[in-house]
């Protein structure tokens, strides 16, 4: 009897002994999965592109060019006052690109005041002679190179503008006052200072020819030539684009 009983305590010893690291081991290979954890995806990032609409604002400075005389109706030359002054206005514009070509057009409109003023003789008679351009705009194609953030840019089309020219000699007074058409050509560089802001650098040329000067009684000399250089600088803000972007390799 006490050795059914022994043998029997020894063999629930032994049981209990390997079923208790047996049931750990299932425990562990049962035991439910840590949940996952996701991160949250990149931001959407913008290519830096030059492509799409702008608009903008400018300033600068004019100064006359062309023929430094005038026409007397005497036959004789009379000196031509240098024109100059200050501008500004607005553009807007919509560029096209491929690979590192950006091309497209661009249109803007500038108010100001360049005036020129004379006086002189021609031997037997005096002379004052004025010249002023208040406003004047352009209408061009643009054709540049982007490297980085910064674009190089060559320009050219039409100009036209409002030009009064006065000849006041030896009491009759000549003169024209009209929109003047004529052409322009330039280049310049632009930076971009985010996705969506530029500043660019300008130069153009604007050139509206001559025009004959008319007195009440119906005489007609021809006038000085209308053109002039301007210098400029402008801040562009593109539509569409994002604070986020990519510099141009």
């Amino acid at each position: 009897m006490h050795t059914v009983r022994y043998r029997s305590l020894c063999l629930a010893l032994i049981g209990a002994a390997i079923s208790g690291p047996l049931g750990a081991n299932a425990a562990d290979m049962y035991r439910a999965p840590a949940p996952t954890t996701y991160a949250p995806p990149p931001p959407v990032v913008q290519p830096n592109t030059w492509a799409g609409f702008y608009v903008g604002v400018n300033g600068g400075y004019a100064w006359g060019a062309g023929d430094d005389s005038i026409n007397l109706p005497s036959g004789e030359k009379g000196a031509r006052g240098d024109v100059d002054g200050g501008f500004g206005g607005g553009q807007i514009g919509y560029n096209f690109q491929s690979g590192n070509f950006v091309y497209g057009l661009e249109t803007d409109i500038q108010a100001g005041r360049l005036n020129g003023k004379s006086n002189g003789s021609d031997g037997s008679n005096a002379y004052t002679s004025r010249e002023s351009t208040d406003w004047f705009g352009t209408l061009r194609g643009r054709l540049g190179y982007a490297f980085g953030n910064t674009l190089l840019f060559g320009t050219g089309g039409f100009a036209y503008g409002g030009a009064n020219q006065k000849l006041d000699y030896a009491g009759v007074l000549f003169d024209n006052n009209d929109t003047r058409t004529g052409w322009t050509a330039g280049g310049g560089i632009e930076y971009k200072v985010s996705q969506n802001w530029s500043l660019k650098g300008e130069y153009q040329y604007v050139d509206f020819g001559k025009e004959d000067l008319s007195s009440a009684a119906g005489n007609t000399i021809e006038g000085p030539e209308t053109s002039f250089h301007t210098a400029k600088i402008g801040l562009n803000y593109r539509l569409g684009g994002s604070s986020s972007y990519e510099p141009l390799k």
